[in-house]
């Protein structure tokens, strides 16, 4: 059973989380490169502004073949309360998505906006199973803290656990 996890960043927390996630559950790296190259100014401004209008970008992989992967994970930055085009591109990019279990993440300066239940929808559009989503803050990457969770959410969705599903009392 092999997990992938597929994710963008820009300053660094969104691939902090992946890196640390990986040997955690046994998962391979794959990182969504968006060739607009932004610099800090215009990734506010210009890719902010893209990521609330839901535009995708051109990015490097331009295909992401996950039919080996069981287990798929999702990380995202939040852009202006979205995820970023370049994950949005990802999506769009996937082949082999369909009935995967997967799971999302997002790194955020501590709002998340909608970018969880966007990316959830996008995937679900796509014939994903999706099994949890989980938020980052910038302080929680700093200090390591839910990465763990994390990475017992996408164990038990590996095993087919249904994360959404209230536990049993």
């Amino acid at each position: 059973m092999s997990v992938c996890i597929v994710f963008h960043s820009e300053t660094g927390n969104t691939r902090t989380v992946a890196e640390r996630l990986a040997p955690l559950v046994g998962g391979d790296l794959i990182e969504v490169t968006d060739l607009a190259h932004y610099s800090k100014i215009s990734r506010y401004i210009s890719g902010g502004r893209r990521a609330m209008k839901g535009e995708s970008a051109t990015i490097e992989p331009a295909t992401i073949d996950v039919t080996a992967c069981d287990t798929v994970v999702i990380g995202t930055p939040v852009w202006a309360g979205n995820p970023t085009p370049a994950i949005n591109a990802a999506i769009e990019a996937f082949v082999g998505i369909e009935g995967k279990s997967t799971v999302v993440f997002c790194t955020s300066g501590g709002m998340p906006g909608k970018t969880l239940e966007t990316v959830t929808a996008m995937l679900a559009g796509r014939g994903a199973d999706v099994r949890g989503a989980v938020p980052f803050t910038a302080r929680d990457v700093q200090k390591g803290k839910g990465v763990e969770a994390l990475a017992d959410l996408i164990l038990r969705a590996k095993r087919g656990f249904d994360a959404s599903a209230e536990p049993s009392r």
